[in-house]
């Protein structure tokens, strides 16, 4: 009885072609870094849109807070002497906020003196009085702005 041995045989494989070679992974790596700039400064700009109009919010809000404040305490007749309830001290003020948060913030108010306004034979003279409140922020290098106005009117007895 013989015994027959199977022997494996060796073949040797051609180079594979299904891999890439340097040259187009740096191609795909060149085009991909062009499409992925204009995407990074599109977030760029969305975020700095974000931060502009977080401050412009905060702005108008302590704008309200502060013309609030400053209306809110309108004497009474008593407490005004020679000034009629309800009118407002004309004058200009300005300051910052105490809240940390709001450090960057700076306000100013001008209170005008009152215009005595008629509007026909029929109605009675009206008193008006412009208070303007104007809120200012550093934002990076430039300075911003944003302005409330209100007015005050009554009725001329």
């Amino acid at each position: 009885m013989s015994v027959r041995r199977r022997t494996k045989s060796v073949r040797v494989r051609a180079p594979d072609d299904t891999g890439f070679t340097l040259l187009e992974v740096m191609v795909a790596v060149a085009i991909v870094a062009i499409a992925l700039v204009p995407l990074l400064r599109l977030h760029l700009v969305s975020l700095d849109a974000t931060i502009w109009a977080q401050d412009y919010t905060t702005a108008v809000m302590l704008a309200q807070k502060t013309m609030t404040e400053k209306m809110a305490p309108i004497p009474s007749e008593r407490e005004l002497g020679e000034r009629k309830s309800g009118e407002l001290e004309p004058g200009e003020e300005n300051g910052t906020f105490d809240e940390p948060a709001y450090a960057r913030f700076q306000w100013q108010t001008l209170i005008e003196e009152k215009e005595e306004l008629t509007l026909g034979e029929a109605i009675r003279p009206l008193e008006v009085q412009r208070i303007q409140v104007t809120i200012t922020w550093e934002d990076g290098q430039r300075s911003r702005a944003y302005q409330l106005e209100s007015y005050v009117v009554h009725v001329v007895q």
